[in-house]
């Protein structure tokens, strides 16, 4: 009996060390995890996102001090007029130059070195865009002009046209300056390529659509043409380019394309285009033969088209020689490359004919000529077929250099059966640039 109990007290001996020893092997694992548990942990890095960054003008990019707690950190630029950024981080490229955008937290400066650079965009119309200096780039017969005291860039021709990029604002206002007594004069803009926009002088406000960077392309549309543009510089004037909002931003550009130039008399200028009025609201030169024939070639439209005007008739400007050679009775026209030049006219020049018209539209070709001597020039036949073979005689002269275009199988659509209406227009655009894209031996899709 002893002997069992002595049996029963080893084992449970025996079944204490065990039960000892585990809960020891308990407290060691916990005492090891315990102590990996609570020691220190070395605190997160704090480093920006960017060290440097090179942007264009009118363009955003974000930048995050990674590891801080983005609500203490301030944030500020060395150089304002190059790069801004506002609280959240967000850099704007101004102008061409370099600015430090520096991130301050928990006493500590952290900084990225910006560098504003022209750069080049394309656009869905085909147009490549440079940046450059300034607010916006320009196309067409401009010049500067002092109108009370403020400086402007100012035109008296439809069709003349600027460019521009903007960021960080959905809309930008523009500042017009009018010097009209017919009427009021019509704009039109595209964004980013896209349709064309047109409203009056009036409404200076454009919409862009959002506030992601966009190219603008704005045109002179149409002025009256009763205007004085000759003698009494009616036109138009443009100021600044500015953004809505505050942290928005606007730069120039201008397109690299070659230059395709028209000189030419009413249906150059678009008038009566849209409909039967012989005012802006029925002419629009971005809806003229001329406006559709440099789109299908990815060219940029240089208008010299004037109402009621000829190779000799003076009408709302004055002749073709004239139009060539002066913006206005007061200014030269300033100096520019074609590519290719379209001449239109005759069907207003019903007082000259024979080699008194043949002479005079010889010297238009040589002036031109002299000026562009690179350039293709195309002699349209009038849609109205006068002076059809006085213009054959006179370019027959330049084969090398000059191409007659024909008009009289084209079976074009009028408004009043002089001025093409919009289909009329758009299928004689089409057809003269298959003509120069044949003169310059290129293919046309």
């Amino acid at each position: 009996m002893n002997h069992t109990l002595i049996g029963h007290s080893k084992s449970y001996i025996s079944w204490k060390q065990r039960a000892v020893a585990f809960m020891a092997s308990l407290f060691v694992f916990a005492g090891v995890f315990f102590m990996v548990d609570t020691k220190e942990v070395k605190a997160a890095e704090v480093a920006l996102s960017e060290k440097a960054v090179t942007m264009a003008p009118a363009t955003t990019k974000t930048l995050k001090l990674n590891g801080a707690v983005a609500k203490k950190v301030k944030w500020s630029s060395n150089n304002k007029k190059v790069a801004t950024v506002n609280k959240k981080g967000k850099v704007t490229a101004r102008t061409k130059g370099t600015a430090k955008i520096k991130a301050a937290y928990n006493k500590k400066k952290y900084t990225c070195t910006v560098n504003v650079v022209y750069m080049t965009g394309t656009t869905s119309d085909g147009m490549r865009y440079k940046d450059a200096k300034g607010s916006f780039g320009h196309s067409g017969r401009w010049y500067k002009k002092n109108v009370n005291g403020k400086t402007y860039y100012y035109t008296s021709t439809d069709g003349s046209a600027i460019y521009f990029k903007a960021t960080g604002s959905k809309y930008v206002d523009v500042s017009f300056m009018a010097q009209v007594a017919a009427a009021i004069p019509y704009f039109a803009y595209s964004v980013d390529g896209g349709k064309m926009k047109r409203q009056s002088v009036t409404k200076n406000r454009l919409n862009l659509g959002n506030a992601k960077t966009h190219y603008v392309r704005l045109v002179i549309d149409a002025m009256s043409e009763k205007e004085d543009r000759w003698a009494g510089e009616a036109g138009i004037g443009i100021g600044n380019i500015t953004p809505v909002s505050s942290d928005g931003a606007v730069a120039a550009v201008k397109p690299e394309n070659a230059t395709i130039a028209f000189y030419g008399d009413s249906i150059t200028q678009g008038i009566r285009v849209l409909n039967s009025k012989l005012t802006p609201a029925g002419a629009s030169a971005t809806n003229s033969f001329a406006w559709y024939c440099a789109a299908q070639l990815d060219l940029v439209p240089y208008y010299a088209g004037f109402g009621g005007s000829g190779i000799i008739q003076p009408g709302s400007f004055n002749n073709c020689i004239n139009a060539i050679l002066s913006n206005t009775a007061h200014r030269k026209a300033e100096s520019y490359d074609a590519d290719v030049i379209v001449i239109e006219h005759g069907t207003n020049d019903v007082y000259t004919y024979g080699e008194a018209f043949i002479s005079e539209y010889k010297k238009v070709l040589n002036l031109l000529h002299q000026k562009h001597p690179k350039a293709k020039i195309l002699a349209m036949i009038p849609f109205t077929q006068i002076h059809a073979e006085e213009i054959r005689a006179a370019a027959a002269a330049h084969p090398k250099w000059c191409t007659v275009v024909e008009t009289s199988s084209w079976h074009l659509s009028y408004t009043d059966g002089l001025h093409p209406n919009k289909s009329g227009a758009k299928k004689a655009g089409l057809k003269l640039a298959k003509k120069v894209a044949s003169v310059r031996k290129v293919t046309l899709y």
